[in-house]
C-alpha cells in the first residue's frame, strides 16, 4: 500500500501568484499540465505532490526563467507554513528555527528530510528531497534555499549567510544564480545537499521572537503534524515510523509505543495487511539501501550504519538475496 504524498496547498497560490508576476498566463500553465486552477484550495488542504511537480515542471517551460524555483521561494513568507511559520518566527534565535524545521518539515512537504548537525563552532543543515519527482526534487531545492535567504534578511539586522553550500544537482548553466543569493562559495555534484553557517551568527536574536507564545505555536504544529499521520493510511504511518529510527534497528514493541498501540494490537493489524514486522523491516531498509547506493557516495559501511546492520556482511548478504547481486556491484551497474 502506497500513500499519496503531499504538500500543503497554499504553495500552488504563490506558484499561480509569480507566474502572473512574470506575465505569463497561469491558468494556461495549470491546465496544460493537467491540474485545476487553485482558486478553491485552502491552505489548510494538501495536494498530490505529482500536481505540484506538473505545476513546477510546466511553470518553469512556459516562462523560461531559469531560477524560477529560487525566486519563487523569496516569495514564500514564513506565514505561508501556517503553524510552523508563525513557531518559526516567534523562535529566540535562528539555531532554534532551524532546529523547528527540522522537526516539522513534514507539514510544509512530506518527502523532505531536515537534519541540523552541531559542530564546534559551526552548524550544519542538510537537505534530503524524496519526491519521487525529479523536477520538483531540485525545485524544492532551490525554494528553501531562497526562503532562507528571504527569511533571515527579514528576521535580523545581521547579514546572515551561509559560510559554504554543497549541492548534489549537477553544476547548471546559470550557477552565478546561485552563488548571487547566497553570496558564498557554491559546490556542485556533492555527495549531499548541506549549508553550512557560522554557529555565532544562528545565534543572533529574532526580532520577532515570542517564548511564551512560540511554547504555544509548537503544541499547534505537534497537533498538525498529529493530523497528518493520523489521515495516512496504517503501514504509511509505520513506515514513517521506521524509516526515522532505522539506524537503531527500531524493535516492534518501540513502533507499537510510537503509534500508540499495544503490540498485539499492532501485529493484528499487520496481518490484516497480510505482513509481519519482520518482513516489513526488511522491506524498508532495501528501499533505503537502493536510494543510498543510487543517490550518495556514502561507503558500504557507512550505509550499513544507516540501515542499522550489526555486520556489513549482513547487509551484503540481505541485499543480495533481494537483488542478487552485491551492493556494491548494484551500484556500478545504476551508475554505468
Amino acid at each position: 500500500m502506497r500513500a499519496t504524498k503531499t504538500a500543503s496547498g497554499v504553495y500552488l497560490h504563490y506558484v499561480d501568484g509569480y507566474i502572473q508576476e512574470l506575465g505569463v498566463d497561469s491558468e494556461r500553465v495549470f491546465r496544460d499540465a493537467g491540474v485545476d486552477y487553485p482558486n478553491d484550495v485552502t491552505s489548510n488542504e494538501r495536494v498530490p505532490l505529482s500536481q505540484l511537480a506538473a505545476v513546477i515542471e510546466h511553470a518553469q517551460l512556459q516562462t523560461k526563467v531559469p531560477d524560477f524555483a529560487l525566486q519563487l521561494g523569496k516569495r514564500i513568507p514564513l506565514m505561508a507554513h501556517g503553524n510552523l511559520g508563525v513557531a518559526m518566527l516567534a523562535c529566540k534565535d535562528f539555531c532554534t528555527l532551524l532546529r523547528l524545521s527540522e522537526k516539522f518539515s513534514q507539514l510544509a512537504l512530506s518527502s523532505v528530510h531536515l537534519s541540523v548537525t552541531d559542530q564546534e563552532n559551526t552548524m550544519a543543515l542538510q537537505l534530503r528531497i524524496e519526491t519521487g519527482y525529479p523536477v520538483l526534487d531540485t525545485a524544492v531545492i532551490d525554494a528553501i534555499l531562497g526562503s532562507l535567504v528571504e527569511t533571515f534578511r527579514r528576521l535580523s539586522d545581521e547579514d546572515i549567510q551561509p559560510k559554504c553550500v554543497s549541492l548534489r544537482m549537477k553544476k547548471p548553466n546559470h550557477y552565478q544564480h546561485y552563488e548571487g543569493l547566497l553570496q558564498c562559495p557554491v559546490e556542485f555534484g556533492a555527495s549531499e545537499n548541506v549549508l553550512l553557517f557560522s554557529k555565532k551568527q544562528l545565534s543572533l536574536p529574532i526580532q520577532t521572537a515570542d517564548t511564551i507564545g512560540g511554547a504555544r505555536l509548537v503544541e499547534r504544529c505537534q497537533e498538525d503534524l498529529r493530523k497528518i499521520e493520523l489521515s495516512s493510511p496504517f503501514i504509511t504511518r509505520i513506515t514513517q515510523i521506521v524509516s526515522s529510527h532505522l539506524a537503531s534497528s527500531p524493535t516492534v514493541t518501540f513502533v507499537a509505543a510510537e503509534m500508540e498501540l499495544s503490540e498485539r494490537t499492532l501485529r493484528r493489524r499487520l496481518a490484516e495487511e497480510q505482513l509481519n514486522f519482520r518482513e516489513l523491516i526488511k522491506g524498508i531498509r532495501h528501499q533505503r539501501a537502493c536510494y543510498l547506493l543510487r543517490e550518495t557516495d556514502y561507503r558500504i559501511e557507512k550505509i550499513t550504519q544507516e540501515l542499522g546492520y550489526k555486520e556489513t556482511a549482513n547487509f551484503r548478504r540481505a541485499f543480495k538475496e533481494h537483488e542478487g547481486v552485491s551492493p556494491r556491484t548494484w551500484r556500478r551497474l545504476m551508475k554505468d
